[in-house]
């Protein structure tokens, strides 16, 4: 009897549920407003288009005689119809493989001055590097940790103190924290903060915070042999633009066989005499490329030359230790080790 009671029930309340989901579709079927065929109003700006049952239709109708058909949907493709995700990633794998070279970063090395042990920075070349950072990088990126003062050091760009005054002047000002107003930079501040919407990153460490060169499982030997290669990955990825292009959720990508993954979302920033250099070197992407480089070294790396100077001398000061420590080993103990030996 108990069993029989509670089968009633469970139909009992199956028959209620239908009952509810056949209202509720009732419900949102009839209350779509009906419109006159000849009726057209555009959207309003930011609509989200939803396809009709006759677009839908129709895509299956497509679909279905692209799977009978195959070369019946080459010529949609070539319209521009955006393929899946799956797709998208087996088109780029594919292209790659092609020789396309998306998916790996190309760095070449490149004979800076101011590499190895007895290395150091070119001067004409960090001012033509400041130059192009000037004139062009710093429209979106800043260098907040590099104080403008530096820039008359020795080793650096070596600009002369009042020369550095009026580039400091003609920066971005700053907002005085005594007096809450903006004035003019002046020697001792820093490069401003470039920071917001589609600004790019700070420029200040970024020639150490990259690494071109890695060596097999994690060793660095490439490294040991060809330095981390920091200068290198800038230089490979303002020069590496293959001139394709792509959108993706919104955004235009551009492609760069040195940036990881093949695509960045820089616009290339240098073009063909994009500057025009005061000593009348011929200002070629290669160039530019190769001197903002250098320049962005300097600024993660200021005092690289007195680091290499102090080397050098404490490792000659080692050899010279070395030395006397072994003559003086040779003068204690020779006369007793040669006792032993009768």
């Amino acid at each position: 009897m108990t069993l029989r009671t509670k089968t009633l029930t469970a139909a009992l309340a199956l028959t209620i549920s239908a009952t509810g989901f056949a209202l509720a579709q009732e419900a949102t079927t009839t209350t779509v407003p009906m419109q006159p065929a000849d009726a057209e109003q555009a959207p309003a700006e930011g609509t989200t288009f939803v396809a009709t049952p006759s677009e839908t239709a129709a895509e299956t109708a497509t679909t279905e005689a692209a799977a009978e058909d195959p070369a019946a949907a080459e010529p949609e493709a070539e319209a521009g119809a955006e393929p899946a995700e799956g797709e998208a990633e087996h088109a780029d794998a594919g292209h790659a493989e092609e020789g396309g070279d998306h998916g790996a970063a190309h760095i070449e090395d490149i004979d800076f001055s101011f590499e190895g042990p007895f290395g150091s920075y070119d001067q004409f070349q960090l001012q033509r590097g400041l130059q192009v950072y000037t004139e062009v990088c710093s429209a979106c990126h800043g260098m907040k940790f590099v104080p403008i003062r530096t820039l008359s050091d020795e080793g650096g760009p070596g600009l002369p103190e009042d020369q550095v005054r009026a580039y400091a002047a003609m920066l971005l000002p700053i907002l005085d924290e005594a007096t809450g107003e903006e004035r003019d930079r002046v020697a001792t501040d820093h490069f401003p903060t470039i920071s917001g919407m589609g600004m790019g990153p700070d420029l200040s460490l970024m020639a150490k915070a990259r690494a071109g060169f890695h060596g097999p499982v994690g060793l660095g030997i490439n490294q040991l042999v060809k330095g981390i290669g920091g200068p290198e990955y800038i230089h490979a990825v303002l020069t590496g633009y293959t001139g394709e292009e792509k959108e993706e959720a919104g955004s235009v990508l551009y492609g760069n066989t040195a940036f990881p993954g093949g695509w960045i979302g820089m616009p290339p920033p240098l073009s063909e005499d994009r500057v025009t250099y005061a000593d009348g070197t011929a200002a070629t992407v290669d160039q530019m490329s190769t001197d903002v480089s250098a320049f962005l070294m300097w600024t993660a790396e200021p005092k690289m030359m007195d680091r290499k100077s102090v080397g050098l001398v404490a490792v000659l000061f080692l050899l010279i230790l070395s030395a006397l420590l072994y003559l003086v080993n040779k003068r204690l103990w020779a006369p007793h080790k040669g006792k032993l030996k009768h």
